[in-house]
């Protein structure tokens, strides 16, 4: 193998596909970078096999060829390059991977390419088109509450349900569930799979265009896009996935209208004491206002918002940080807060864009 590259192009190359090499494992293979070389294109790959990630940059070819580098190495080495060289990559004879750049040369340990991983690239049953910045905003909107408990596996993903042209992303952990919905077009058919949140997390760095469209494709136990030349694929995960849609309530006692970012920087504010305190924050409603309060043994914060109230005054606690991720990521100036009572789930919504939904277990207090 024998090929020149742009220094700049083979170091955003394997920035990319370095996010899919194994942090560590018994098979060599998997923590290496496999560079193959044909025509006019290097094509670079890595997996863990749960995710692989391949990108390809046009080069100039002297000789074909393939072989597997050190892939985090590779990485570190790449990223100093001077960006406007170029970059010769030389196969020897004795398995070592020569770069040449400006006036200098380094030597790199590689490995034979022919029992690298296959990457399965012919998933084709069911896809959809959506907006990069579509597809970005319902995956941040939802991925922050999946389970990190690998005693609920299931959990560690988040549920893709496309019915028609409505996609819904759904997270949940047992303590909050998130659900999001975005318009799809060219559907070929519905769809319901569960996607690893570290998948769908390594698919929104690729999206960089927002105004683009992806193509999702689906397929038994496999996801794939295709995004600027670099084709993503994951395992899905195998089970069944909660019925969430029976956790939401569908009438409530007391619901509360609120400027977000109000209630964002309160909570943040009283969330400093409850750190100490199981995080946990105190909403006491009425028509006056809410009162978001927390204490500790270090001092106390209480702080008044105003609202617009519908219902009975109530008195309920939360977990801040659970509160706060999901307003954290509401594009909306105002929210409604719907409640019942101090140990039932509060919904939260968007008052102008119902596609998001929040829900939240309060904290039992002590009376």
């Amino acid at each position: 193998m024998k090929t020149i590259v742009k220094a700049i192009d083979l170091s955003n190359a394997v920035s990319k596909v370095v996010k899919a090499v194994s942090a560590k494992s018994p098979n060599q293979l998997l923590e290496g970078i496999k560079l193959s070389c044909k025509g006019d294109s290097l094509t670079l790959t890595a997996t863990d096999t749960e995710i692989a990630i391949e990108k390809t940059i046009r080069c100039e070819t002297f000789m074909e060829g393939e072989t597997v580098v050190p892939g985090r190495l590779f990485a570190e080495f790449t990223k100093k390059l001077e960006t406007e060289d170029d970059i010769e990559l030389t196969l020897l004879d004795d398995n070592r991977l020569k770069i040449s750049y400006s006036s200098s040369e380094s030597i790199l340990q590689a490995l034979p390419a022919n029992e690298f991983p296959i990457i399965k690239k012919d998933v084709n049953r069911n896809s959809f088109v959506i907006k990069q910045k579509a597809f970005k905003d319902l995956i941040l909107s939802t991925v922050f509450a999946c389970s990190q408990d690998d005693s609920r596996p299931i959990l560690k993903g988040c549920l893709l349900e496309l019915e028609g042209d409505k996609l819904t992303c759904v997270a949940l952990d047992g303590f909050r569930l998130a659900v999001c919905k975005r318009t799809v077009s060219d559907a070929t058919g519905n769809v319901k799979a569960i996607v690893p949140s570290r998948a769908l997390l390594e698919i929104t760095r690729l999206i960089e265009k927002d105004e683009d469209m992806v193509t999702v494709v689906i397929q038994d136990n496999s996801l794939m896009i295709d995004v600027d030349n670099t084709v993503f694929t994951t395992r899905l995960l195998e089970g069944e996935y909660i019925e969430y849609k029976k956790i939401v309530p569908q009438n409530y006692l007391t619901t509360f209208k609120a400027n977000k970012q109000a209630m964002y920087t309160s909570i943040e504010r009283a969330s400093i004491l409850a750190k100490v305190m199981k995080n946990i924050v105190k909403f006491d409603v009425k028509e006056t206002g809410v009162d978001i309060s927390s204490d500790s043994e270090f001092g106390a914060v209480k702080e008044t918002v105003l609202i617009t109230l519908e219902g009975k005054d109530i008195t309920i606690a939360f977990n801040s940080r659970y509160i706060l991720d999901c307003l954290r990521v509401i594009n909306d100036e105002f929210i409604n807060f719907n409640l019942n009572s101090p140990i039932s789930p509060c919904v939260i919504k968007s008052t102008s864009d119902d596609e998001y939904l929040y829900l939240i277990l309060p904290v039992r207090l002590n009376q």
